[in-house]
């Protein structure tokens, strides 16, 4: 498994991390930002990303945040 980190402050990054940053900032994105950075570059807050990310997940509208379990894998 691959690790990333932010490009900005050097955190390793969790897949919702990057599933965010893939949503609303760039689609085809190579390089990453964490929550933190991702929150000061769209000029709102880290909850406000951590609730957009929990929409995402119980909702299911975006492909990105799906979650995978051992059933699901197999």
């Amino acid at each position: 498994m691959l690790d990333f980190f932010c490009m900005k402050c050097g955190v390793r990054l969790h897949t919702d991390e990057i599933a965010l940053y893939r949503k609303l900032i760039n689609r085809g994105a190579r390089k990453y930002s964490c929550l933190n950075c991702q929150a000061e570059y769209l000029n709102v807050s880290r909850e406000d990303l951590e609730k957009l990310i929990e929409y995402y997940h119980r909702t299911g509208v975006c492909s990105l945040f799906a979650k995978w379990d051992d059933e699901t894998r197999q």
